[in-house]
């Protein structure tokens, strides 16, 4: 055989063949619907059109599934309208709105575009998650389908060193390799990958990993990077490859790009960690916590000359140790340094040793592309210069963000008024238009609220556990919210205050569906019917997607004896439960239990059976379920349905009991005895009742 023969024959029996029967087993694993996609956006039809919706299994590429890390609720139409201006937000918690997820940067964005646009209809899509960092951004915006918005807005960085592959990450660890990484996560969008990793999970006790709970940044806490850490330069490099090339991406799918640099607390927060520079003798460390012991009495006391003094002869000794820069920094201002103030607030966030806040290198970088890539397609906004001129000499802290890295109402409204100034200088270059004040932007997002009450209550609760607690200034901060928590309480007042302060916004037709929505739920509570109704009603019609809206509405439509209108309702609410089946089931049994009320026993048994036969997992549903077949087989004296259902009903219950499955569902005992009386079954019904007792 000839050398070109071998080496063909070679190539096909080492590289083709295994490359075929790889692909021949994607597709089969496809077709079989075994694994997930990871795209950002499942295509779903409603009502004979194409829409957009969020995949909830987006992220569990990078993050276990339990931690519950996941897209906000979107679904969008295809197909765009002339008059639709549609933008996305990419980025992490700070741009998904942390701890205001209805008050957050997309709502003050949608407002502000508005305003400025008041003849088209403005849709501000929230892609952001929580601690993602570009490597997740990027898959983000790999995915997004092409044509699909105008604008893109990019506000990302906090999370590099403690996202997926960050070196101070707990999953996904850290690799140097951009290549590789790129190269795995082609791998874990594969079926047969995903297949592999199945099975090996089935074949192994589950790690602790994929059984972890969210518990916010403690759970990266317990890892250090100093500034001098040679991760930290492929952290930079992948930050930058990553952000180019998202860029690059939205761009080919004819999206504009608002690039934006991140604002982070400089003067509020304190280092979350801070480290002595290797190389100190044991008599320098004797000497620096004698002088660090004095200074923090000067601190305390408020001597702030002295505490400059101090402080700056404790750097001497170590200019890398975080805190020492902070509290210079603090004492500094106090005296009206303001430039050398914002100089050591600068160094403290470099020798920060946990790095949950966006650096000094990073915005850099963002600088650096954003003036490279400046053009028809990009603009730039430099919102940490945003934020320092509005501050005018005061480096950003508690008046514009919440903590280190969250924003507060006046952060989001700086950033969404900046934003809108960049959309419009490029939608309408020649035209002037009004911006929105402060408060006419807090009139039309509906901020504060009761909701933003819950929200302070949970802040306050986060702020209190580490790594915040971590922080030289912890009790500050918790004085502080709790302050400013109490400040939004008095501010909102009752739900008939907040019902009068919005009736002007509706009055004008300028009320959003979320401030329907809120008005809705006030009128319940005030139990105002005709109102809630209303409100509802416009919920739908300003925002058809929301599965919430059509439950809420299908009670009140429910208690109202109108159940053909609410089952209606009900079934729409399908298209927007995303596969959770404890929706999928709330709905369906709910459905076919209406339609028995309305004497339609055949539908309503064809509704209540697909709970049976599709969710069996779901076991209180399927329990009810069975209960109401019987109820209503029994009343119809539809005998073999009958015999059906109660045999069905006992053979599930045993089974779950030989499966040890009753803790899942402690009420199966007693369930099951009312079951057997609504059949008439007085015998069963008192041996279930005996069992509940024998088990309590």
């Amino acid at each position: 055989m000839l050398p070109a023969k071998k080496i063909a024959f070679s190539f096909i029996a080492i590289v083709g063949i295994p490359a075929l029967f790889f692909l021949a087993l994607e597709g089969i694993l496809r077709i079989s619907g075994v694994g997930t996609d990871y795209d950002y956006f499942h295509s779903v039809e409603i009502d004979g059109v194409e829409h957009f919706q969020d995949n909830k299994a987006f992220a569990n590429q990078f993050y276990p599934a339990s931690l519950g890390v996941a897209p906000l609720n979107n679904t969008i139409t295809a197909q765009r309208d002339d008059d639709v201006v549609r933008v996305y937000v990419l980025g992490g918690s700070a741009a998904q709105g942390f701890p205001h997820v209805n008050h957050g940067l997309d709502r003050h964005l949608g407002a502000h575009l508005s305003a400025a646009l008041p003849g088209k209809k403005i849709e501000v899509i929230n892609t952001a998650m929580t601690s993602v960092n570009s490597h997740v951004v990027y898959e983000v915006a790999r995915t997004l389908p092409a044509n699909s918005a105008d604008y893109a807005v990019i506000l990302m960085g906090n999370n590099e060193v403690v996202g997926p592959y960050g070196p101070s990450t707990f999953n996904q660890n850290f690799l140097s390799s951009m290549t590789m990484i790129r190269t795995l996560q082609s791998l874990k969008r594969t079926r047969t990958w995903q297949a592999i990793e199945a099975l090996v999970q089935a074949a192994q006790p589950a790690s602790a990993g994929e059984e972890m709970e969210w518990e916010g940044m403690q759970m990266f806490s317990g890892f250090s990077v100093t500034h001098d850490d040679p991760r930290l330069e492929h952290v930079y490099s992948h930050y930058e490859r990553n952000l180019r090339d998202i860029i690059e991406l939205l761009q080919d799918k004819n999206m504009h790009v608002i690039l934006s640099s991140v604002p982070v607390n400089l003067r509020h927060s304190a280092p979350f960690g801070s480290a002595h520079k290797t190389g100190l003798s044991e008599a320098q460390l004797q000497q620096w916590q004698s002088l660090n012991s004095a200074a923090k009495l000067l601190f305390a006391e408020q001597e702030w000359a002295a505490a400059v003094k101090a402080y700056q002869e404790l750097l001497t000794i170590d200019d890398e140790y975080a805190d020492s820069h902070f509290r210079l920094a603090t004492a500094l201002e106090n005296m009206s340094e303001f430039n050398l103030a914002k100089t050591h607030f600068e160094a403290a966030l470099r020798f920060d040793t946990k790095r949950f806040r966006t650096d000094g290198v990073l915005n850099a970088i963002v600088a650096k592309v954003g003036a490279e890539e400046a053009g028809e397609s990009l603009t730039y906004v430099d919102s940490v210069a945003l934020f320092d001129g509005v501050k005018r000499g005061y480096v950003p802290g508690w008046d514009l963000l919440h903590e280190h890295v969250h924003f507060d109402y006046d952060g989001n409204y700086y950033l969404a008024r900046e934003f809108t100034q960049a959309i419009m200088a490029d939608l309408q270059p020649s035209q002037r238009y009004t911006r929105l004040s402060k408060q006419r932007a807090a009139e039309r997002i509906g901020f504060p609220n009761h909701e933003t009450n819950q929200v302070m209550n949970r802040l306050l609760g986060m702020v209190k556990k580490s790594p915040f607690t971590e922080q030289s200034n912890a009790a500050e901060l918790e004085a502080f919210t709790t302050a400013r928590r109490d400040e939004i309480v008095a501010e909102v007042g009752s739900p008939a205050d907040a019902v009068a302060r919005r009736q002007p916004l509706v009055e004008q037709g300028l009320a959003d569906w979320k401030i329907h929505y809120e008005l809705a739920e006030l009128n319940r509570f005030l139990r105002n019917k005709d109102a809630t109704y209303f409100h509802l009603t416009e919920v739908i019609r300003l925002y058809p997607h929301n599965h919430e809206s059509y439950i809420k509405l299908a009670e009140y439509l429910s208690a109202e004896g109108q159940l053909s209108q609410a089952n209606e309702h009900l079934k729409r609410s399908l298209h927007y439960t995303r596969n959770d089946e404890t929706k999928d089931t709330q709905a369906l049994g709910w459905i076919g239990l209406n339609y028995m009320k309305m004497n339609d026993y055949e539908q309503g048994s064809d509704y209540l059976e697909q709970v049976i036969d599709d969710y069996s997992d779901q076991i209180g549903a399927t329990i009810r379920a069975y209960g109401a077949l019987i109820k209503y087989a029994r009343e119809r004296n539809e005998h073999d349905d009958f015999q059906s259902y109660l045999a069905g009903v006992k053979r599930y219950a045993k089974g779950l009991i030989e499966q040890d499955r009753v803790a899942e569902f402690p009420l199966l005992y007693r369930r099951m005895a009312q079951i057997m009386t609504i059949a008439g079954d007085t015998a069963e019904a008192e041996r279930w009742q005996q069992m509940q007792a024998e088990n309590t």
